[in-house]
């Protein structure tokens, strides 16, 4: 894919009312801050509804990604949305539209084992525990950890009252939430750029918070911040990726097709064989008497994956 090398070197700064740098060479992520600088300018605090996804029918490509009631949207739909404005800048910047045929509009609309969307909808059938794990699947991201962050990368979390969150990362916060330059012993969270809250009261639907880690569970810590920085409070720590999920993705020239094919092959061959063994409990609408061929064309035709319950609870913060 054609990448403007210039463009590569270059560092990028911006305000989020926030420290942001992205530096790694490797990495998407200064498309996915401009991203954020975007939605959040044009599409801050529209709503939040857990069973709707994308605050507005986004054009991408000759295509189109659909929004299921506009402008509420939920946490996982605003890690994709954000991807899909970053790619339709990459697009727009280098002429490189290689990366509509890569993840088609299909993938954004769709709930299928091959659709980008299910991963990062983290359906537990699918063995994804956040986007993250939804990129590297597809070839196009790369599991760091917490530590190794850079801002504009994604962190999927978990919360001592068992809801979790899907964010893009924006930096490092001390405990007083202010934003490091990088990663030390100083830092007592992150701060984040994703949608929640409660309907459309405050400023729910995408908007930052400063998320702080109960690495107590029996006295998180939560401070008191400054108006207008609202909190996240009992953050589940973890060096595990799967209550901690974390990662960026990789610039388009660094995809792998050919890891992505094998991922997929890999995730349909072993649905074949849970439905074969549990039945239609394994893939509702889908009967455990086709054959692997008549499976495949079955899982094609029919959307079988689902958002993972972790998020049906709710995504409200400590300041909602």
């Amino acid at each position: 894919m054609k990448i403007n090398s210039i463009l590569l070197s270059a560092a990028i700064f911006f305000s989020l009312n926030s420290v942001a740098r992205a530096d790694n060479e490797n990495g998407f992520n200064k498309y996915i801050l401009r991203a954020v600088e975007d939605i959040n300018r044009n599409y801050p605090s529209k709503g939040y509804d857990i069973s709707r996804a994308y605050t507005h029918n986004i054009t991408y490509g000759s295509e189109a990604v659909k929004a299921s009631q506009p402008p509420l949207t939920m946490c996982v739909a605003a890690s994709a949305e954000v991807i899909i404005t970053a790619l339709n800048m990459y697009a727009a910047e280098t002429g490189d539209k290689s990366v509509y045929k890569y993840f088609p509009a299909t993938s954004w609309n769709r709930m299928r084992p091959k659709d980008i969307r299910s991963h990062i909808w983290v359906d537990p059938k699918l063995d994804s525990y956040g986007t993250a794990d939804a990129l590297v699947t597809f070839g196009v991201g790369k599991r760091v950890k917490f530590s190794e962050l850079e801002p504009g990368s994604f962190v999927n979390i978990n919360r001592l009252n068992r809801t979790g969150h899907s964010v893009v990362f924006i930096g490092f916060i001390d405990g007083k939430g202010e934003v490091l330059s990088k990663y030390s012993d100083k830092v007592m969270g992150f701060k984040y750029f994703s949608s929640q809250g409660k309907g459309t009261t405050g400023d729910a639907g995408f908007a930052y918070r400063y998320a702080f880690f109960a690495k107590d569970s029996n006295n998180p810590y939560c401070p008191d911040l400054p108006a207008g920085k609202r909190r996240d409070c009992k953050i589940i720590w973890s060096t595990g990726q799967k209550l901690l999920n974390t990662g960026y993705m990789l610039m388009p020239s660094k995809w792998d097709a050919a890891a992505r094919d094998k991922n997929l092959k890999d995730i349909a061959d072993g649905l074949y064989v849970q439905t074969r063994s549990r039945g239609p409990s394994a893939l509702p609408g889908i009967s455990q008497d086709l054959s692997e061929p008549e499976f495949l064309k079955a899982i094609d035709e029919k959307d079988t994956m689902e958002l993972n319950p972790v998020f049906t609870l709710g995504n409200t913060t400590t300041d909602d």
